[in-house]
């Protein structure tokens, strides 16, 4: 299970994440991954039935130190409402060849959830918006990632297309499509 796996209710990408009310901040301590942690076994173990050892992964070891970005969306309360993990890939990889930056890479998204009492607010375009900012600030020029695909929608207004090359795939028992996006 990838990335762009949760927000599938329509998050009105120009809704209330959009304000002065909430905040997108890169996992900093202990608090905000635990948050983040219960924040995906909310949606993807809860929810969609994703066996819990499938969710954390070895992307999520040591995520205070590692090369991974582990991003928070909270609102203006200070709750938890939006998730999503980062990280550089190999390009040739992901057939982004042709977007990669220098070195080959781009930045892949996943994990990205909204809890279920929140959708429809903007946050999962919130968490998007966050994750293409870090992916620029490393020097990644596109995105890719799967997206489940019942929320590709969601994903094509945020400007991500479908790869049409490789079509519809299952990944943890959940049918994805790769959309890449160039930044």
């Amino acid at each position: 299970m990838s990335g762009g796996d949760a927000d599938r209710d329509g998050d009105d990408v120009n809704a209330a994440g959009d304000g002065d009310d909430g905040t997108a901040t890169l996992v900093a301590d202990e608090d905000d991954w635990e948050a983040a942690v219960a924040l995906r076994m909310a949606v993807f173990v809860d929810e969609q039935g994703v066996p819990e050892p499938l969710e954390l992964d070895e992307h999520d070891e040591a995520p205070l130190e590692s090369t991974v970005d582990h991003l928070l969306v909270r609102d203006a309360a200070g709750e938890a409402v939006a998730v999503a993990r980062l990280r550089a890939v190999d390009a040739a990889a992901y057939g982004s060849e042709e977007a990669a930056h220098d070195d080959g890479r781009v930045a892949k998204v996943e994990r990205v959830a909204v809890a279920r009492d929140r959708r429809g607010e903007g946050w999962g375009a919130r968490a998007m918006r966050a994750a293409e900012d870090r992916a620029r600030e490393r020097d990644l020029p596109a995105v890719v990632l799967h997206a489940q695909t019942r929320a590709a929608g969601f994903y094509e207004r945020l400007g991500y297309a479908v790869d049409d090359e490789v079509g519809a795939f299952e990944e943890d028992g959940i049918e994805h499509v790769r959309m890449r996006k160039r930044l």
